[in-house]
């Protein structure tokens, strides 16, 4: 899993990169690219994964972002799929990791609402004492 690292990239080479893109038309590779510019841009480090690749644990962790004693615990409880190569080595689809990354950020978008509504709770309560 090739990871292209943000500071090691020219701003030339975004711009042209830029410039390839805004010459495609709308589609799937157009905003592939576009997202890989602006992450670029934004100082960003970028993985790039083929949906048939198969990735270790430490590969995995690095996309979620968690340790990877923390994704073993994730592929033990069951909560992200994986198969086993030789006697114990695992492997992860990368489309699997990818959908647990997504259900995984809607969770956390979810709690940060609820969240938000209850501190407005919590000051319309504080509103009516005053």
């Amino acid at each position: 899993m090739p990871k292209l690292d943000a500071s090691s990239v020219p701003t030339t080479e975004i711009t042209v990169l830029e410039d390839a893109f805004h010459q495609l038309p709308d589609g799937a590779l157009r905003t592939t690219l576009e997202n890989l510019s602006l992450a670029l841009r934004g100082g960003r480090d970028t993985f790039v994964v083929s949906e048939k690749e198969d990735l270790t644990p430490a590969e995995a962790a690095k996309l979620l972002g968690v340790s990877r004693t923390h994704l073993y615990k994730i592929l033990d409880s069951g909560a992200l799929a994986y198969y086993v190569v030789g006697s114990r080595d695992r492997r992860i689809a990368a489309p699997d990791v990818m959908a647990y990354r997504a259900r995984m950020l809607a969770m956390q978008k979810n709690h940060a609402e609820a969240a938000a509504h209850m501190d407005e709770l919590d000051d319309l309560a504080l509103d009516e004492f005053n």
